[in-house]
């Protein structure tokens, strides 16, 4: 299914205003930049505000190799390997995302980004019943090592795929039960109303799309679950509970 979340963001998010950055001078490609970097952490923050540019004006090439460089330097930081997968695959490398996604969820396996990020590749790959097993997966991980919030957000990706394989209903249930466990999560009531606001069943999106207003923290916006240019990318994930 081609429908994708950026539909989505005209109703609930709240323009942002973007302070433009100060132009920053790119590093040279020194062979010993990593051990540079890693004890500089100015030049750190130089090369992100760097990155931050390039991403904001389109020059994928060249954010790609800052965050090559930002990787190396901090292997660690799985923020970088990250945006570097979600830059891969809007460039069309798809198997180098997937590689990167990988390697992440091989470090933590319950990665809210990671899984979201693989099954939405995996599903655009056609790959739609492994989708739902690799996610079943990582959701046994998470009941067995009983982390309730991990677990309900690997549920929640799951009822996202479910929509996105045009199982419309399964995908209402799933989030229905989500709600019934723990009906202050504000997640649940916005993935609801963009459905029904998909589905040309507005009267009750505008309910769902209440509720969730009435629950998310001030100024959040719900980033996770829609596509956003990748410098103002913030993952919508266990951390933002309520």
């Amino acid at each position: 299914m081609d429908i994708r979340m950026s539909e989505v963001k005209v109703v609930v998010a709240d323009p942002v205003t973007l302070t433009e950055p100060e132009p920053v001078s790119e590093p040279g490609n020194d062979t010993h930049l990593p051990d540079f970097l890693d004890s500089n952490p100015e030049a750190i923050e130089a090369m992100k505000k760097l990155l931050e540019q390039k991403l904001e004006a389109g020059e994928d090439e060249e954010s790609l190799e800052l965050l090559k460089k930002l990787v190396s330097a901090q292997p660690e930081n799985q923020e970088f390997r990250f945006l570097m997968a979600r830059l891969l695959n809007e460039m069309g490398e798809v198997e180098p995302a997937r590689e990167a996604l990988e390697e992440i969820l091989a470090r933590n396996p319950l990665s809210f980004e990671a899984l979201f990020e693989n099954a939405l590749i995996m599903d655009s790959c056609g790959e739609g019943e492994k989708v739902i097993t690799r996610l079943e997966s990582a959701l046994e991980v998470a009941k067995n090592e009983n982390k309730d919030k991990e677990a309900r957000d690997v549920r929640l990706i799951i009822a996202q795929v479910q929509f996105l394989q045009k199982n419309v209903d399964e995908a209402l249930k799933s989030y229905d039960e989500l709600l019934s466990e723990d009906p202050n999560d504000f997640r649940p009531y916005f993935c609801k109303g963009m459905i029904y606001s998909l589905i040309d069943r507005n009267d009750e999106a505008k309910v769902q799309f209440a509720k969730y207003r009435e629950l998310s923290p001030k100024k959040f916006e719900v980033e996770g679950y829609i596509r956003t240019p990748l410098s103002r990318m913030k993952l919508f994930g266990s951390d933002e509970q309520n």
